[in-house]
């Protein structure tokens, strides 16, 4: 086993940082290995962090409070254990969750704790994602049989339309003209001609 680090990241003033860096002295961490970020509220820099990592080796065990400390989600979370485990080759000991124990089960083959983390890190966002959109698209559905319109409501019609829709139908006059007659964009003048030329083929 190479040297032995600690990480806290103290997200705001009350968090007691005292305790978890004493609980970092009883995991046998010396006092100038533990990295400490106080984030304030507009500060998420996490330098200290960025400073363990120039330092962190193959072989290095390193003892962080909780996986939260990696990131501020999940997806965070998970590029960073990524990093300490499969391109730094570090071993990690989550504190709050003493399963998480990337020494344990390890083999010649592979690091059987840091995989299934991985694993679990990724997965936890497009799970969440998915559901995510699932409940909007059901809300949609129940808010579409209420009645309840999405988007921009429709304008309504100029009564012109029908006129000058039949004039620049027989090319009497371009569809610029026709949209300003009609007060409407060309865009939208188009768009509502087709509409039209589409209901008069139909029927």
């Amino acid at each position: 086993m190479g040297r032995i680090y600690g990480y806290l990241r103290i997200r705001f003033s009350g968090q007691d940082a005292d305790n978890q860096v004493i609980t970092m002295r009883e995991m046998q961490v010396p006092e100038k290995d533990i990295f400490i970020d106080r984030q304030e509220q507009y500060d998420d820099s996490c330098k200290e962090y960025q400073k363990l990592l120039q330092k962190l080796k193959a072989n290095d065990l390193l003892y962080i409070k909780s996986l939260n400390d990696l990131g501020a989600d999940y997806r965070e979370i998970g590029q960073q254990w990524r990093t300490l485990t499969k391109e730094k080759h570090a071993d990690v000991v989550v504190l709050d969750m003493p399963q998480v124990d990337t020494r344990r089960g390890k083999t010649q083959f592979d690091t059987l704790v840091a995989d299934i983390v991985q694993s679990m890190l990724e997965y936890v966002p497009d799970a969440e994602w998915s559901v995510r959109k699932q409940k909007q698209r059901d809300g949609i559905a129940r808010a579409k049989r209420r009645g309840v319109q999405f988007g921009r409501p429709e304008l309504p019609m100029p009564e012109n339309f029908d006129q000058i829709y039949s004039i620049w139908r027989k090319k009497e006059i371009n569809g610029e003209k026709a949209a300003k007659m009609c007060h409407m964009s060309k865009a939208n003048f188009y768009k509502k001609a087709r509409e039209r030329k589409m209901f008069e083929e139909i029927n």
